[in-house]
């Protein structure tokens, strides 16, 4: 099964994005590693800690099949976060999935990562997604390849079931019943040969992406 590495903002992330996602995951069989910029997140709902396994700044993408983030209005303090941004370029290079629910497509979005993309994102983060060049959809749960997007809360279950779907595609596994419509059975090359380090797949000289947000955004 897959490791996955998930991010919480350090204070207001939403408990059912965190939690929700994160108990459809593990129901699927994969294993979580929770990374945020603190030791514990508070969440923003019932002001539930987490403990946090990694800091941000000490993961490497490398380590994990898929990047999710949680939302919540704590989201916003990865808008301009260089490692972050960094990190989603990264997973996209590395042909592994990217999962972000309600204002957490914001971070994709300023990341540059969304351009001719179908996503969606909470109702206040949508014009950022026109901005920085993606399709913008009214579904709670958008998949597109190898980048999975939902729009807010009301989704985490479905949005934590997509990613578990679109992982065990990668893998041929045979994806738990859903009532959720199909995503595309095209693979995902999910080999982290070649990655040993965590480098951006950008040269120095490309290395950009605060221009481009600033583009995009």
């Amino acid at each position: 099964m897959a490791d996955i590495l998930m991010v919480i903002a350090p204070e207001n992330f939403r408990d059912e994005e965190y939690f929700h996602v994160r108990e459809e995951l593990e129901n699927a069989g994969h294993t979580i590693t929770v990374a945020s910029t603190q030791d514990v997140a508070v969440s923003s709902v019932d002001r539930k800690e987490v403990v946090v396994d990694v800091l941000i700044n000490e993961a490497d993408v490398a380590d994990y099949d898929a990047l999710v983030f949680s939302g919540g209005q704590g989201a916003s303090v990865y808008f301009k976060h260089e490692k972050i941004l960094e990190m989603c370029y990264q997973i996209v290079e590395q042909g592994k999935l990217l999962a972000a629910i309600c204002m957490a497509p914001g971070i994709l979005a300023r990341a540059g990562v969304l351009s001719g993309k179908n996503a969606t994102a909470f109702e206040s983060e949508k014009p950022s997604l026109d901005e920085a060049g993606a399709l913008t959809s009214d579904s709670h749960v958008v998949v597109d390849g190898q980048i999975i997007t939902a729009d807010g809360p009301q989704a985490s279950r479905d949005f934590g079931k997509k990613i578990a779907e679109a992982l065990a595609v990668e893998r041929k596994e045979e994806p738990a019943p859903s009532n959720q419509p199909t995503i595309s059975d095209t693979p995902v090359n999910v080999n982290d040969e070649g990655f040993s380090e965590n480098k951006p797949y950008y040269g120095e000289d490309g290395k950009d992406y605060e221009k481009r947000s600033d583009e995009n955004v």
